[in-house]
């Protein structure tokens, strides 16, 4: 390519993701209004969120930088996919440090990532849950000399600031300040973007898809202090929607998942915006979401990864009995 994206071009333009109405008998049950905020469709390859987390990666690239970067993941990560096509996109070296082992299957992810030319290194476990130990980063700041080191899922302070700009989407619209913002969470940067750029009377919802604790309020304020952004307050997670934890599909969601693609016509990732959809539901039928309230959901895209999981998805469908997350 030409180091261009065109739209694929990388210099944002506001007002082009769009908001979905969720229309729905259960929704007006509850006298709720609910939106899907859909930043899956502004890119087919860097998806969702990826976007506006590489969003100051990819100016630079736009301005002449060429850096070398590598990054972490699994071997379904949206964010080294990611990565690896806007490498491909602008020509720069790009390295994908994958929790995992060689002699293991590929996945169609990783396949596209060395097809855009992304070299990749395997890390065992333990390695890989060394990954943010100043002693391997400064073991790796010596074996790759001159890369620039960017954290798993790409959240840092650089995503906190491009994803605070998803609030630009729905600027001057009948969305521009929901009551309720409901985000799914995996690594943070997201989630904290989200929260640094609310407007104050919106209440901010993070589902986080893996089973956090208390890690997961702590992950969001350090990456808000990475940010310089003062903590606005207003949010909260939700960390019943990880439902067992990350990737874990039980039968009542997957048979979620097809009734909701069925009635609505928007696919969902299984992993994130899946258990979003299913933590919002269940937040509404608690009483956790007051008669009246506008709620916004954000489609994170991810939907590469739905490849790997589809045969999950059918099966634990079709094994599933009893009254379904409406």
């Amino acid at each position: 390519m030409s180091g261009k994206l065109s739209r694929e071009s990388a210099s944002f333009q506001t007002g082009l993701a769009s908001v979905t109405p969720l229309h729905s008998a259960f929704y007006r049950q509850y006298n709720i209004t609910v939106g899907l905020l859909r930043i899956d469709l502004l890119h087919p390859q860097i998806s969702g969120n990826k976007w506006f987390k590489l969003l100051p990666l990819l100016q630079r690239l736009e301005s002449g930088e060429r850096p070398r970067v590598l990054s972490f993941g699994g071997v379904w990560s949206n964010h080294l996919h990611a990565l690896a096509y806007v490498g491909n996109s602008f020509g720069i070296r790009t390295l994908g440090m994958v929790r995992g082992h060689p002699a293991q299957a590929s996945t169609a992810m990783l396949e596209d990532a060395q097809r855009w030319g992304m070299q990749l290194v395997y890390l065992s476990r333990d390695e890989y849950r060394d990954r943010d130990a100043p002693a391997f980063l400064a073991t790796l700041a010596q074996e790759y000399l001159g890369w620039e080191v960017l954290p798993e899922g790409g959240s840092n302070a650089d995503a906190v600031q491009g994803c605070r700009t998803i609030w630009q989407s729905v600027q001057g619209s009948d969305w521009s300040a929901p009551d309720y913002f409901v985000c799914a969470m995996g690594t943070g940067g997201t989630l904290a973007g989200v929260i640094a750029g609310k407007p104050s009377r919106t209440q901010v919802v993070g589902v986080p898809v893996l089973a956090l604790g208390d890690a997961g309020e702590h992950r969001v304020r350090e990456l808000l202090s990475q940010a310089q952004v003062s903590d606005p307050q207003g949010w909260c997670l939700d960390h019943a929607g990880a439902f067992g934890g990350y990737a874990k599909l039980t039968h009542e969601l997957a048979a979620f998942l097809l009734s909701f693609e069925c009635r609505i016509g928007v696919p969902l990732d299984p992993v994130y915006t899946l258990k979003m959809m299913a933590a919002l539901n269940r937040r509404v039928v608690r009483g956790q979401i007051a008669p009246g309230s506008r709620v916004l959901l954000l489609h994170s895209g991810g939907l590469q990864g739905r490849r790997g999981m589809l045969s999950r998805v059918e099966t634990g469908a079709s094994a599933f009995v009893g009254p379904q997350l409406v």
